[in-house]
């Protein structure tokens, strides 16, 4: 992540929880940001674009940007493995 993105991020996050508190002050910062978008590079710009981002509740309210890439694919059934009927010889210089 470049500086410029982080910086971008960080104030997004600030505009979001001013927008949620009803804050004038998100209308402000948003515009201000426009700068910072069109100097991001397009890369930049189509992470930002393809992400969402998801909510988090607890005490304390979490956010994190949540894309495909944050989930994997459902881990599959662990294959059956027989014990040993015989003492295994040799682990200790395997060990």
């Amino acid at each position: 992540m470049t500086p410029r993105l982080r910086r971008y991020l960080e104030l997004e996050r600030l505009m979001l929880i001013l927008d949620e508190e009803g804050d004038r002050g998100a209308d402000a910062l948003r515009d201000l940001m426009d700068p910072i978008w069109y100097s991001l590079s397009e890369e930049e710009r189509r992470i930002l674009d393809e992400r969402t981002i998801g909510r988090i509740k607890s005490v304390e309210e979490i956010r994190v940007p949540a894309g495909p890439g944050l989930f994997g694919p459902a881990p599959g059934p662990v294959p059956h493995r027989a014990l040993p009927e015989k003492p295994i010889r040799g682990w200790a210089s395997a060990a």
